[in-house]
């Protein structure tokens, strides 16, 4: 009786070709699932933020727009840190001044600096003295309208690595300045430009938390 089958060879040809494959795709793969989860931990974060400055401009009548104090350990102040504290379900045991290793190229992350950690592992990291209404970032007019409003990073998953700075100036290490330019959102934040990684910039106005920079417009976005 004749068998049908495989010879050894065949074989051996066959999972080199899938190790093949498996090696130029698999990068690719694990690139876009980190990316993926990226964005989805800064659209979760950005509603966090926009549901706290929201709540506390109805149960109290003041948000985002209204900080006088860079008081970091008072809940009832009119500081950045109360607001949150009262609003949003916050880790106290984490929250701290230099929680987070520095961000390659900019100034939050340093032991100057304030991180609110929350629940979930998130967590906030800003210069407390940058969140005073009054402040050049807290004043300034925009297009819209609306002020500039309070500069902040928002880290998607807390002290876990890599602890980088999501830009679309292809710096591996991070990048401090990432406006949007005059070239689309999209020709800005291509494939060989753009770096997403676990953390954002993010600007608190009023009642809302929206994108800071073209990455993290990018992210909401996408």
């Amino acid at each position: 009786m004749k068998k049908n089958g495989f010879t050894l060879a065949e074989v051996l040809i066959t999972l080199a070709i899938i190790g093949v494959v498996a090696t130029m795709t698999l990068p690719a793969l694990m690139t876009n699932t980190a990316e993926q989860q990226a964005k989805t931990g800064l659209k979760k974060g950005i509603n966090t933020l926009t549901e706290a400055g929201q709540m506390n401009q109805a149960i109290e009548g003041w948000d985002y727009a209204s900080l006088t104090s860079s008081d970091t350990s008072e809940v009832n102040e009119f500081s950045l840190y109360g607001l949150l504290a009262k609003r949003a379900s916050v880790d106290y045991s984490k929250s701290g001044n230099g929680v987070l290793p520095t961000i390659q190229g900019t100034a939050p992350g340093s032991s100057d600096n304030f991180a609110v950690f929350f629940r979930d592992g998130s967590a906030v990291l800003f210069s407390p003295a940058n969140t005073i209404a009054g402040s050049n970032n807290n004043t300034e007019i925009q297009e819209d309208n609306l002020v500039y409003g309070v500069p902040v990073i928002y880290d998607t998953n807390g002290s876990k690595g890599p602890n980088i700075l999501s830009n679309c100036q292809g710096a591996a290490l991070g990048a401090a300045d990432d406006k949007q330019t005059a070239d689309s959102l999209d020709a800005q934040c291509s494939t060989n430009n753009r770096v997403i990684k676990d953390q954002f910039g993010v600007r608190l106005r009023g009642g809302y938390a929206v994108p800071n920079g073209s990455a993290a417009r990018w992210a909401f976005e996408n």
